[in-house]
């Protein structure tokens, strides 16, 4: 297969990688976020630790195929017509950078602490779910900016 016959395959598989991404967090942001602070705290606590061991290791690979995806598609982008012909494919990489890098530095701390047995009282449940769902909320943020700058460059990108 010739690296030009490539590209579109490329993108497809982006596409659809960046879809799984943006999509948990659209469910977050338009009802599954705020139904979770509706429940109690100690209910979401526990809810989070039975998802936690099902979802994590089909996301972390998921991210982790995205990101080389996305690089490699970055890569073999078109840069001959500026920036313009590229700059949505690398702000999309870079946003999912930026939720890689929260992932690192925020969420996994919390779930670390969600899944410990270190949180005993209300407050200490109502203050984790909080906090994992700012961050959530966040990232989703994140990852549905970066969707929408893969579909613009896909809609709009110079012929």
């Amino acid at each position: 297969m010739k690296s030009t016959e490539l590209v579109p395959l490329i993108r497809i598989i982006g596409i659809i990688l960046y879809f799984f991404i943006a999509a948990q967090g659209a469910f977050y942001h338009f009802g599954f976020g705020k139904a979770l602070y509706q429940i109690p705290s100690e209910h979401f606590i526990e809810l989070r630790k039975a998802v936690d061991p099902v979802v994590r290791s089909k996301f972390k690979a998921l991210y982790l195929s995205a990101l080389a995806v996305m690089f490699v598609w970055f890569l073999i982008a078109d840069k001959s017509t500026g920036f313009w012909s590229y700059g949505f494919v690398l702000l999309a990489f870079i946003l999912l950078i930026a939720d890689m890098v929260l992932i690192l530095k925020f969420s996994e701390p919390v779930n670390e602490l969600i899944n410990s047995d270190l949180l005993n009282t209300e407050k200490e449940y109502s203050n984790a779910r909080s906090e994992w769902l700012k961050f959530i909320l966040i990232r989703g943020y994140l990852s549905l900016t970066g969707f929408a700058m893969l579909i613009i460059h896909l809609a709009f990108k110079p012929r």
